[in-house]
Order: C-alpha cells, then structure tokens, then sequence
C-alpha cells in the first residue's frame, strides 16, 4: 500500500505516543506493525470510509457501525484504542493515530519513509539504488522508498521526507531559472 507522506493531526501524535509506549514495554511493536499497516491499506481500499469518519454530521455511533466489522477481529490494543475514540468522540483520528504509529514504529528501527515522485515509473533496482544513495547520506539509517508518477516533472526525480523536499527535477531547475530571470534587472 503506497502511504503519503503527509501532516496529520496533532491529538493523534498524543493516542500513538500512548499506544506505541504500551506496545514497546510488552515487546509487541512489530506485531501492531503489521496489524496496522492492513488496517491502513483497508482505509485506502474502502473509499469514502476516511472521509465519513471525518463527516461533522455523522453521529460517534455511526462512525463506531461503520468500524465495527474492523474492531470484531482487531487486537486487543486495537480494540482498546478504538473503544477510546469512540468515548471520546475522536474515531475520525484512528487513521492518523494507525500513521503516527507506524512511524514512531519505523524511527525506532531507524527506518525512514520517503515518497520519490519522478517522469516515469522506477523499477525496483533504480528505488534500491536511490535508497542506498540516501542512506549514506543518512549513516545508520534505511530507506523504504515509494514511487509515484508526475509527468509534468520531466526527468529527474523529487524526494518527498517528512518535513523535507529534495527536487532535483528538471521542471525545478526551468522553474528556478524563470525566477532568477524574472528577478534580473532589465
């Protein structure tokens, strides 16, 4: 499941500290992992479900019907999370809190996400490269790339981190030199 590199809420940060802290002192992290990660591609695969859950007028116990086939064969952590949400008339935020997770998950195996947007789909050999190239600039870490396609890039490729861009794409040179030359004095 391809997952974006993307700003989530703040009160979720404070449910997945609290979850991941739970799991990390029984030792079950990775087994969360996984469990949330198909939790996550369901999400992407049910359309419209993320979408009601952050409906304003949608009733807590609607929202709770419409996890409920979810939480009937979650994990006990899960459930209890869900079971949260709900009393707290926050179930909008279980995706977010699932993401938060799986990224402290990630850090703590000292694992980064990147998303390489470029002209045309990478193979997997051109995505290991590029992830080895990354991680010697980042020593002790690995990489687990993403790709997704954007033509009007033109060639090259752009990195997209939390919280950092690297874009060494041809669109943001010719971008660059429009700018500097938009700026130069006549």
């Amino acid at each position: 499941m391809a997952r974006q590199i993307r700003q989530l809420p703040k009160a979720a940060r404070v449910y997945a500290k609290t979850l991941f802290e739970y799991a990390a002192a029984r030792g079950g992290a990775g087994a969360l992992r996984e469990e949330f990660t198909a939790v996550l591609a369901g999400f992407a695969q049910t359309k419209g479900l993320e979408r009601a859950l952050n409906m304003a007028a949608l009733p807590e116990e609607t929202r709770a019907q419409l996890l409920r086939p979810l939480a009937e064969r979650a994990s006990d952590p899960l459930k209890r999370l869900m079971g949260l949400l709900e009393l707290k008339g926050r179930l909008a935020l279980l995706p977010a809190v699932l993401e938060y997770f799986l990224r402290m998950e990630e850090a703590s195996r000292k694992v980064r996400r990147a998303v390489v947007v470029s002209a045309q789909p990478l193979d997997a050999d051109q995505l290991a490269t590029l992830a080895e190239g990354l991680a010697e600039r980042h020593p002790g870490y690995t990489y687990s790339l993403e790709n997704a396609v954007d033509a009007s890039l033109i060639a090259g490729t752009r990195v997209e981190e939390v919280g950092h861009v690297t874009d060494t794409s041809l669109r943001h040179k010719l971008d660059g030199a429009r700018r500097s030359l938009a700026a130069a004095p006549l």
